[in-house]
């Protein structure tokens, strides 16, 4: 179990346009995919590579390549569909997949309504993505789909994350791993993270 709060200045710069309530929705769309192509150097580090040889056009070349299968990036629809994008801009090999969740105002309780994954996605590295983890309940009920379609390998990805969401879903998922652009305090009486995002 790991959570890794990514410090980068262009991160903290784009983060900025995010957060801001004068961000209009075409340049908020823009940052949200340029931290997460930022982040996507930091997620995929962990990918295993092999040896391969290439030829140049002059020689022979002894490289490496990511191994396959290839990763899959799962979305929260629908916000963590501009997550998806910007991975998708670094290593456009990955497959797709989505699961619809919406959070009840009333209770707060998430509501799944559809499950899109791929055939082969339990022998796949997952990346789950959400851009706010606030209470966890999304991304704990995302965790319960995966788990239920024999996927184990899980990291969250989140543009903004706050500590009770992360306690609670490191309390029911001890071995996820959380990547988050930057972190807040705390949450409000309604379950948002606070200052948040614009």
């Amino acid at each position: 179990m790991s959570v890794k709060i990514l410090n980068h200045p262009l991160i903290d710069h784009h983060m900025n346009k995010l957060r801001s309530k004068d961000t209009n929705n075409f340049d908020f769309r823009i940052s949200a995919k340029i931290v997460s192509n930022l982040m996507g150097y930091e997620i995929f580090k962990s990918l295993s590579t092999e040896n391969v040889q290439i030829n140049t056009p002059l020689e022979k070349f002894k490289g490496r390549e990511v191994k396959k299968p290839f990763p899959c990036l799962v979305s929260i629809l629908r916000a963590g569909s501009i997550i998806v994008d910007g991975l998708l801009e670094v290593l456009p090999n990955c497959s797709v997949g989505h699961i619809g969740i919406y959070r009840d105002h009333k209770t707060l309780l998430p509501k799944d309504y559809l499950t899109k994954l791929p055939n082969n996605i339990h022998k796949k590295k997952v990346f789950l993505c959400d851009p706010m983890l606030a209470t966890g309940g999304s991304a704990i009920r995302a965790i319960e789909v995966l788990n239920e379609n024999n996927c184990y390998d899980i990291s969250l990805i989140c543009l903004l994350a706050c500590d009770e969401g992360i306690n609670l879903t490191l309390k029911k998922y001890p071995k996820i791993n959380i990547f988050a652009a930057q972190k807040d305090p705390v949450l409000n009486k309604k379950g948002y993270i606070l200052p948040g995002l614009g």
